[in-house]
């Protein structure tokens, strides 16, 4: 009895879970300022210090319309947290991207971060320049990600001029949480990639 008792509760878990997605979809449909921010480069609305990040990403897998409230309020994380449910839970990108950039004016420099790596993943070299210097602005706020993703354009020369010295400084900004950080890990192996073909070179 447990067990169809548990069972019959995980399923109006999930069927609550949909329903509350369905409702933020229409309401993110129905807010013009979420198309307009999508429409925009984040350098036009990137925030000028940080805020402290927060996950909630737990708990807006099991109250999405209630993030999307906190977020419309004005609170960054809650916007950044429904964005990645979202990114993994809708088909459309649109509304993970939407929040994203909700989440990097309201402050989180991360989510510009995110969003700029979105641009570069639906857009390709259409927002390359747009994508390329969201990634500068936040890496000189220390965002680790921001730095990675910086350092690897300076290394090959995409959306600015190539650089390897000024990557290797950059890179460094991402491992400021230790070689367990996946930001730093990556910016490593850039880093090491760079060096090999500085000493070719010699």
């Amino acid at each position: 009895m447990k067990y169809i008792f548990l069972l019959m509760f995980l399923s109006i878990n999930a069927f609550a879970g949909e329903q509350s997605l369905d409702d933020v979809v229409k309401k993110i449909d129905s807010d013009k300022s979420y198309r307009t921010l999508v429409s925009q480069c984040p350098v036009e609305f990137f925030p000028k210090s940080n805020v402290a990040y927060k996950n909630f990403i737990e708990y807006c897998s099991v109250n999405a319309s209630l993030c999307l409230e906190l977020c419309n309020k004005g609170d960054a994380n809650y916007c950044s947290s429904l964005a990645n449910y979202t990114q993994n839970n809708l088909e459309s990108e649109y509304y993970s991207e939407a929040l994203f950039s909700k989440a990097c004016k309201l402050g989180l420099v991360s989510a510009c971060t995110n969003r700029a790596s979105g641009l570069i993943k639906y857009n390709g070299d259409a927002s390359l320049d747009c994508a390329v210097k969201t990634f500068e602005l936040a890496c000189s706020q220390k965002d680790e990600w921001g730095c990675t993703m910086f350092g690897a354009y300076l290394a090959q020369g995409q959306g600015v001029e190539r650089d390897f010295n000024r990557a290797l400084e950059v890179l460094k900004v991402s491992c400021k949480n230790g070689i367990e950080d996946p930001a730093c890990q990556y910016a490593q192996s850039i880093s090491n990639q760079i060096k090999a073909v500085l000493r070719e070179e010699q």
